[in-house]
């Protein structure tokens, strides 16, 4: 993954500052606080539901500072308290923009609004209105994880990860030098070359690794062969786990997982199990009964993250946490029989990516509409091996 795949997620924000606003109204009588929140402000709906777009993004210090790792929509509805979670894959190709999905964030940028632009281009892939979103950078979560003193992750499944990135070191050539060199007609024919200067990888007894005509170049393999200190091996062990902030970032920031985690989808799904331990632990009874510990969550997120969502409407979210009961979690992928998503034939988008059959959204649209009517089985039937 270029940069590091942050969680954008509603709960992490909304949390901290509803608590910070429990808190303020329960200690003080000021008017100032009913007259900046007031009374009777109503939430945007859609058929009964309220929908947030949820964006990660690397942030300041990374490759692709502002790329959506991670993208997800989380639908409330108030008559059941129930919230439905919906990731869809960053490599998702728009025939429209001619980029992946996870572009959309800086193309509004461009057009000077992010989260609306987002929001709208989401909103047509997924065939819902979206009127809120929340854009968080992972430095804030990783903060505030450890803030916490780290969360408990059910691990679903035991796996390792050998080519883990470390950040920093990514150009690094561990023991090799890249030099220009003379190479014989032997020397070339061996490398599939011409004969003449090359440019090299060489190693410390100056064997020629990998060459190049004109510059080098890596592919992937070669990178993950060559420059094993760029790397570092992960393992996750499935049961509850205890994990600081530096920890929980590796294991939904892990792309080469062994055990099917090595997938987007394996991904979404555990940006979701980390999206509910960060709940869990936010709504503690040390964290509730620690106004301090508000304030610093506070003030720990406070420049990692960018909502659209009006100050007097918090307390609505609040009272909309305060009183959900279930989260039930999908992600939009390419498994089944007849699946929502397929990778089309290489070379086609000069780049990895994934479409959906004849780049028709209409099936996934329909899945988001049974999910949000609470039968997400009918969609499902039809992909199932």
């Amino acid at each position: 993954m270029r940069g590091i795949i942050k969680i954008a997620l509603l709960i992490f924000v909304l949390i901290c500052i509803g608590l910070f606003i429990f808190w303020w109204e329960s200690s003080s009588s000021s008017s100032v606080f009913r007259f900046v929140f007031g009374k009777d402000k109503s939430l945007i709906m859609e058929d009964n539901r309220v929908n947030i777009l949820l964006l990660g993004i690397a942030g300041a210090g990374h490759d692709g500072p502002n790329l959506t790792d991670t993208i997800m929509v989380a639908s409330y509805k108030p008559s059941t308290n129930q919230v439905d979670l919906i990731s869809l894959p960053r490599d998702l190709w728009l025939d429209e923009h001619k980029t992946k999905v996870n572009t959309l964030y800086q193309l509004g940028i461009n057009k000077k609004d992010g989260l609306g632009f987002s929001e709208n281009e989401i909103g047509k892939i997924l065939g819902i209105n979206i009127p809120y979103a929340i854009r968080v950078d992972f430095s804030g979560f990783v903060k505030a994880v450890d803030l916490l003193g780290g969360i408990d992750v059910d691990v679903q499944n035991s796996f390792d990860d050998y080519s883990y990135p470390v950040p920093g070191k990514e150009n690094e050539l561990c023991d090799y030098q890249e030099k220009e060199m003379d190479i014989d007609e032997t020397k070339a024919k061996e490398l599939n070359l011409n004969p003449g200067k090359v440019k090299a990888l060489v190693d410390k007894d100056g064997k020629i690794a990998t060459a190049s005509a004109t510059n080098i170049t890596y592919s992937d393999i070669q990178v993950f062969k060559f420059f094993l200190c760029r790397f570092e091996h992960l393992s996750f062990q499935k049961g509850l786990t205890h994990m600081d902030g530096d920890t929980a970032l590796k294991f939904v920031r892990s792309r080469h997982g062994n055990s099917k985690e090595g997938s987007d989808f394996a991904r979404s799904k555990r940006q979701q199990l980390v999206l509910q331990a960060f709940k869990n632990q936010v709504l503690s009874t040390q964290t509730l009964t620690n106004p301090q510990k508000i304030v610093e969550l506070l003030q720990t997120f406070g420049s990692s993250i960018e909502t659209n969502i009006p100050v007097k409407l918090y307390p609505e979210f609040i009272k909309m946490l305060k009183q959900q009961k279930n989260i039930q979690s999908f992600v939009i992928d390419s498994v089944g029989k007849n699946p929502f998503l397929v990778i089309p034939p290489p070379g086609e988008y000069g780049a990895w990516v994934l479409i959906p059959p004849n780049n028709d959204f209409s099936r996934i649209q329909k899945y988001v509409d049974d999910i949000l009517s609470g039968n997400p089985e009918a969609s499902l039937s039809a992909t199932t091996p």
